[in-house]
């Protein structure tokens, strides 16, 4: 066998340290540390609050969160994609960077107000929620709709202009500051504890956000921005909800066909391989504002995407073999009846890898203006979804939902690049 060159292995570990270096300065770390610390201190804080509060309330939790989380989609009408494409563009243009935070308030505060008033009188005159304790939280919540909006709005401000390291730190901070306060809180006045700490981190967030984007925080008005955030923004909440549906389609389907305790198994093993997306996920945060700055670089969009394809491809083949020899140790900690998530789990890891190269293109449709070509895919992905484990569930049980989810990602992930080739790379067609 022919020896290893000394030369060979110096180039090599130049090359790590060379993207090691990129990483570092993108802030890529940074969020994914964060990200991996919000999920950690979240899970930590539902284990705290299950024992203080009791399942009953839990479940009350659990219903606010999954309704609000409904309510915010419309509410945000997709402007926080293009606040982060726009503000990325205008990187050198402070005016610019104010004129389109000012038009996403405008804009926000009359889709946030709007949603939230007929939220409000649905929740008061229907039964769209039975719970009445949700009900009552709720109505409550939708007050603040528009901070949590312009949170977001700011939020992705920050994106835009590559201070990633800065939305990390913020993220880490309220997320400490929720499992702090809200653990004596809970402790002293139960469901209402809880409820007066999420009033408190909306309110701490959103101050901490737009004080972090002062010196472009205006209300200026710009006609033609307004236009693309109505253009882009329109297509970017219709594959948002489609996107919803995808990740939460196969566990109802489960829920629904087989029964809650098989759905329990299944999303056990599918939140698992979303959490592996973490990483790619940072990586391709740090990208977005990047490759928005060079929408008018076709050649070296295309380069950057096939070294990106490439570099998350490899890595995800990795941490796929990883996790594929270790989950039948790992899912043990869930407890001796979530055994049987290992058969799915390895499954999905399939379709984790075809997920992150996914969201590659996602990132580059997104972040050069065609988030209707992210729309069109994404639907079709949602309705080979649905087809597919409508069909294969009652065969083949939870392992069919397993495979559904993954051919509709590689078939989905087909049709995408397919479009990332012709309409950005051939013809150039950006936004």
């Amino acid at each position: 066998m022919k020896p290893v060159s000394y030369s060979r292995v110096t180039s090599v570990l130049a090359i790590v340290r060379h993207d090691a270096g990129r990483i570092w300065r993108a802030g890529v770390l940074h969020v994914g540390v964060s990200n991996f610390f919000t999920r950690f201190t979240s899970l930590a804080q539902r284990i705290l609050l299950a024992r203080i509060l009791g399942a009953e309330n839990i479940g009350h939790i659990a219903i606010v969160t999954a309704i609000l989380s409904l309510i915010r989609l419309p509410a945000g009408v997709g402007t926080f994609t293009v606040v982060n494409k726009l503000v990325a563009e205008n990187a050198n243009d402070a005016r610019a960077q104010k004129e389109v935070i000012g038009t996403s308030i405008y804009i926000n505060l009359v889709t946030s107000l709007l949603i939230g008033v007929v939220s409000w009188l649905v929740l008061s005159r229907t039964a769209w929620v039975n719970d009445p304790i949700a009900n009552r939280l709720l109505r409550i919540l939708v007050i603040f709709l528009p901070l949590m909006i312009f949170s977001e709005v700011f939020r992705n401000a920050l994106m835009g202009r590559r201070r990633m390291q800065t939305v990390a730190k913020l993220d880490v901070l309220l997320s400490l500051v929720s499992i702090l306060v809200v653990i004596p809180m809970a402790y002293a006045w139960s469901l209402n504890g809880w409820f007066a700490n999420q009033i408190l981190v909306i309110l701490l967030g959103c101050g901490l956000l737009a004080w972090n984007v002062r010196d472009i925080l205006s209300l200026k008005w710009n006609v033609a921005i307004g236009k693309k955030v109505a253009v882009i923004g329109s297509f970017a909440f219709l594959g948002q909800l489609v996107g919803t549906l995808i990740l939460q389609f196969d566990t109802l389907s489960v829920g629904n066909i087989l029964g809650p305790a098989e759905a329990g198994i299944y999303n056990t093993a599918a939140l698992v391989a979303q959490q592996m997306l973490v990483v790619p996920g940072a990586i391709l945060t740090a990208v977005f504002p990047v490759v928005a700055q060079n929408r008018n670089n076709p050649q070296g969009l295309k380069q950057r995407y096939w070294e990106l394809f490439r570099k998350i491809g490899v890595l995800m083949l990795g941490l796929s073999l990883f996790m594929w020899l270790i989950c039948p140790w790992f899912f043990n900690l869930f407890g001796r009846d979530f055994g049987p998530s290992v058969g799915p789990f390895r499954i999905l890891l399939l379709g984790t890898i075809a997920r992150s190269l996914y969201v590659l293109d996602n990132t580059y449709l997104d972040a050069l203006g065609r988030t209707d070509i992210t729309f069109a895919s994404g639907l079709f992905a949602a309705l080979c979804t649905i087809l597919l484990n409508l069909t294969f569930i009652p065969v083949w049980g939870i392992s069919g939902a397993a495979w559904a989810t993954t051919l509709s990602i590689f078939l989905s992930l087909a049709l995408r690049q397919l479009a990332v080739y012709y309409f950005i790379f051939h013809k150039h067609a950006v936004r």
